[in-house]
């Protein structure tokens, strides 16, 4: 395992948790969710590459959270299933469809990363 690439995944993944609140202040929620996509994204793959050695070149986040075999994860996603529908549908949106969202999945979004933070211990 890299030791300095999972930091860097780690530190990316933050950023792109402090961007998405910059998006929100710019009234681009449809942006903002993509961040926090790309968050989730990079954060639960550096913990792949942490606790297995290696990620998949999926961008899917139930397949990398299945992977990933952590109960914690999975107890978030059960919760907040809905959340994951949000920002994949936000992910592939954010390229080819003119999708608009609005405070409210931002927050649910928000405190789904925040979440999956403490549960990989970041």
């Amino acid at each position: 395992m890299s030791s300095r690439l999972y930091r860097e995944m780690i530190e990316r993944a933050r950023h792109f948790y402090r961007i998405s609140e910059y998006d929100v202040s710019s009234g681009r929620y449809d942006i903002a969710l993509f961040h926090i996509e790309q968050a989730v994204q990079l954060a639960v793959k550096a913990y792949l590459l942490e606790t297995v050695g290696d990620f998949p070149k999926t961008h899917s986040l139930l397949d990398l959270i299945e992977i990933a075999e952590n109960q914690c994860l999975k107890q978030v996603v059960d919760e907040k299933w809905y959340v994951v529908n949000i920002l994949e549908d936000a992910y592939i949106g954010s390229r080819y469809f003119i999708r608009r969202y609005g405070g409210r999945e931002y927050s649910e979004a928000k405190k789904f990363i925040e979440e999956v933070f403490k549960c990989i211990s970041t």
